[in-house]
């Protein structure tokens, strides 16, 4: 009856690792992967964990289907274990993914779209950051002018103000 457990938690992680694969095929296809690793690496990372905990509960079940025993230990893994320890990997590859938006689609032309979206993301942002980056430069330059200004004035009264 435990062993019931694996059938909705597998079928969990199998919509998550279908839409996880969906999305990176798809940045594959505008050829686009190595730029979003390089740019924003935990959004890579944060994917690959979600996938090995959504991994795990395919390897649980088997282990309790086919009664696989650890080495140095006399007996299989107990049903309850394996189905307590498959709901919690499926828990910690949704928690995992919990943040990501609309990132995931449920179909291709959304999975398109949230690449898109995603690439989109990071040039705004990168936008934003030389913008600061520019108007901080803009700024120190002011301030050096500004108080050459007030030492060559300074100068031209004799040091007197």
């Amino acid at each position: 009856m435990t062993s019931y457990v694996h059938f909705p938690v597998m079928a969990l992680c199998f919509f998550l690792l279908r839409s996880m694969r969906r999305y990176w095929v798809c940045m594959g296809q505008l050829r686009a992967v190595k730029e979003v690793g390089r740019r924003a690496p935990s959004l890579v990372h944060g994917d690959i964990v979600a996938a090995v905990f959504a991994l795990l509960p395919f390897l649980l079940a088997i282990w309790d289907w086919i009664g696989f025993t650890l080495p140095r230990h006399p007996a299989p893994i107990s049903s309850w274990i394996a189905a307590s320890l498959s709901v919690i990997c499926a828990a910690i590859a949704c928690f995992t993914l919990w943040n990501t938006g609309e990132r995931l689609q449920g179909t291709w032309a959304g999975s398109r779209e949230s690449a898109i979206r995603t690439l989109a993301a990071l040039d705004i942002i990168d936008a934003a950051e030389l913008q600061r980056s520019l108007q901080y430069l803009e700024d120190r330059k002011e301030g050096a002018t500004h108080h050459q200004h007030g030492a060559v004035a300074g100068k031209e009264n004799g040091g007197r103000k």
